[in-house]
């Protein structure tokens, strides 16, 4: 009988690995940030964290936040990497997003001007510059938090606004639209290496000046997190092991960007990519730590008292940092 039955499960056993199938893997699509902060997203996918943890996920690039969280609150998104300025926004503006933790770290902005501008030691130096940024962005925001510690106000400067995808065009024409723009790589290394501008302010100067770690936030909408708690957290894993293997192999994960930069056409060589990736700590975890909450705090009243958001809301209510916290933990 013993026997009988050990044959009919070997035979049962045989016949599933042909015709059962595997456990269906949960399908997900995720908002990347552009540039230099979508690397643990390519990262994970290219070494198989998100099906390590059970996941299919699609990863598009989102060339402004708000683009995300639309797609977040329609339902066709279920996973965004955002600033603080945009998630503040949405919240305050009814979208239940919560945040899990940061994808990424570190201020990518940088202030290029034309090749013969006065040197720069300050924004102070810059005034009545005509200066070109992206309203609503992130940057933005650091921006004018700097202008406030600084002492400076926007009319001390010629301010337009203007998507960082156009701004070497804007620094090609003769005249230059402006005499700087501030923006991110690699549209920001592609206006210094045609020789049309350089570089006066740097990420890593801005980050100092400002007193900030920049965390860019990974977040997911509240009824999305309620019903699939546990994809959530398998997400949040995979991009823990993702930034882990970035400090663990920096050269490994800088030829997996250098790869996706390849194929954009984008004509940028290693040296340059690897000062992007880290000239500034981006990928310490994605557990919420005390400056975030710090830096977010200020970053909020700052939104409110500029009238840029209806109401401060409680950080702790649209935060989430449990998710993090055991991913971080699971790695260790």
């Amino acid at each position: 009988m013993i026997r009988a039955l050990a044959g009919f499960l070997l035979f049962a056993s045989t016949l599933c690995i042909g015709a059962c199938p595997a456990a269906a893997q949960v399908h997900v699509s995720v908002g990347m940030a552009s540039g230099v902060n979508q690397v643990t997203s390519l990262v994970a996918d290219e070494k198989g964290f998100f099906k390590e943890e059970g996941l299919d996920v699609d990863r598009k690039p989102i060339a402004r936040g708000n683009l995300a969280v639309e797609a977040i609150a329609s339902g066709s998104m279920q996973f965004a990497e955002v600033s603080d300025v945009v998630f503040f926004s949405a919240v305050t503006h009814g979208i239940p997003l919560v945040a899990l933790g940061d994808g990424s770290r570190g201020f990518t902005g940088k202030m290029i001007a034309v090749p013969d501008h006065r040197p720069v030691k300050t924004l102070a130096d810059m005034k009545g510059d005509r200066l070109g940024l992206q309203v609503g962005t992130g940057l933005q925001g650091v921006f004018l938090m700097l202008l406030q510690k600084e002492g400076l106000k926007e009319s001390d400067f010629k301010i337009s606004n203007v998507r960082v995808v156009d701004m070497p065009t804007a620094m090609e024409s003769s005249p230059p639209a402006f005499d700087a723009v501030l923006g991110w790589d690699p549209m920001m290394t592609r206006i210094v290496q045609a020789g049309r501008g350089k570089e006066v302010i740097s990420a890593e100067q801005f980050q100092k000046m400002a007193g900030i770690t920049y965390p860019l936030l990974l977040v997911a909408s509240k009824t999305y997190i309620d019903a699939n708690h546990d994809a959530v957290q398998h997400f949040v894993n995979a991009y823990a092991k993702a930034q882990k293997f970035i400090r663990d192999h920096p050269d490994d994960a800088l030829q997996i960007y250098m790869q996706t930069i390849r194929q954009s056409g984008a004509k940028l060589d290693d040296a340059m990519v690897k000062t992007m990736m880290f000239e500034v700590p981006k990928f310490i975890g994605v557990n919420i730590i005390p400056s975030d909450w710090t830096e977010l705090t200020r970053s909020r009243d700052f939104l409110f008292a500029r009238g840029q958001i209806p109401s401060k809301p409680d950080l702790k209510a649209i935060i989430d940092p449990s998710f993090g916290d055991k991913a971080e933990a699971s790695i260790k």
